[in-house]
């Protein structure tokens, strides 16, 4: 019974590759839309065709970089790690 119990907790736990699982997703997607219907001739001519299918890739953009700031502010939280400093070392030539 306890197994089961874990397991339905499991199932409803966001774990930290599902955000890089949907932001794969979300590129697939996005790289789709871009391949597929941007650049269609029928899509190329109309402008309001365009304007729709651009708003939906904008959307999907707009949702990758959620999932990953949402992403990030998961592994803060877990990590204790607040700010993260990137530099180069300093060599001894330096």
């Amino acid at each position: 019974m306890k197994e089961i119990l874990t397991l339905i907790l499991m199932k409803n736990k966001i774990i930290d590759s599902y955000y890089l699982e949907l932001m794969d997703r979300l590129y697939v997607e996005t790289c789709n839309i871009q391949n597929n219907l941007i650049d269609h001739p029928v899509t190329e001519e109309s402008k309001k065709v365009k304007k729709l299918i651009n708003r939906a890739h904008n959307s999907l953009c707009d949702a990758y970089q959620l999932v990953g700031s949402e992403s990030y502010k998961n592994y803060e939280k877990e990590s204790g790690i607040s700010k993260v400093v990137f530099g180069r070392r300093k060599s001894s030539k330096d």
